[in-house]
């Protein structure tokens, strides 16, 4: 395939990634998102901030921004699967560094949804149920990652005809989330520290 098409239907991922919906219609409510709550211009801050119908609307058009340029490029322009994938894992990009908000966005949980559901449909409710049992769960480094080597494995099963393609789509995908989720992972990390350091304030004897 010609490697400038490919380029642009990257360029198109990005761009349309970088569209910040959360902070569209929370404006729409008067409200700037990035100024409120966790200040994350994402969907879940948005329905904790301005309600959750308005969540619910971002979430799902974060989540059909991944999906959206996925069928375009897989569609319209006939791209393989991975690269397919990279225009997916651009919109991604996007939504974590929009250019529109000077490359200060969200999380890309929900835009990598939209990744999912397109690109490995059957695997889809497997990572869904995994993120939410990490939610549910006291958030550790520990948690989060047994959490994602089982969806892989899980994955893997379901699509090891593909691997060829999907193994270094999805080693490109996780090293975007994880650069994304640095500051996560440093306050999950912290958070850890301050309840180690008040489990040994209370088991010290009182004299």
């Amino acid at each position: 395939m010609d490697k400038l098409l490919i380029m642009l239907q990257i360029i198109m991922g990005y761009l349309i990634g970088s569209i910040p919906f959360a902070v569209i219609i929370s404006r729409m409510k008067g409200v700037d998102i990035r100024k409120v709550g966790s200040k994350n211009p994402g969907a879940a801050n948005v329905l904790r901030e301005v309600g959750k119908p308005y969540g619910i609307i971002v979430w799902i058009l974060d989540t059909a921004k991944g999906a959206l340029v996925m069928f375009i490029s897989h569609r319209l322009f006939h791209s393989h699967l991975f690269f397919v994938a990279l225009v997916g894992i651009a919109a991604v990009v996007g939504h974590c560094w929009p250019i529109f908000l000077k490359f200060r966005g969200g999380k890309g949980v929900s835009t990598s949804g939209g990744v999912f559901l397109y690109l490995l449909p059957w695997a889809f409710p497997i990572v869904i149920v995994a993120y939410f049992l990490i939610q549910r769960k006291p958030r550790s480094i520990t948690i989060v990652v047994s959490g994602f080597v089982i969806s892989l494995a899980l994955i893997f099963l379901i699509y090891h005809q593909e691997w060829r393609w999907l193994a270094p789509a999805l080693a490109i995908f996780l090293a975007v989330s994880g650069i994304a989720n640095i500051s996560a992972i440093k306050e999950m990390r912290e958070a850890r520290r301050k309840a180690k350091l008040q489990n040994r304030k209370n088991e010290s004897p009182k004299l």
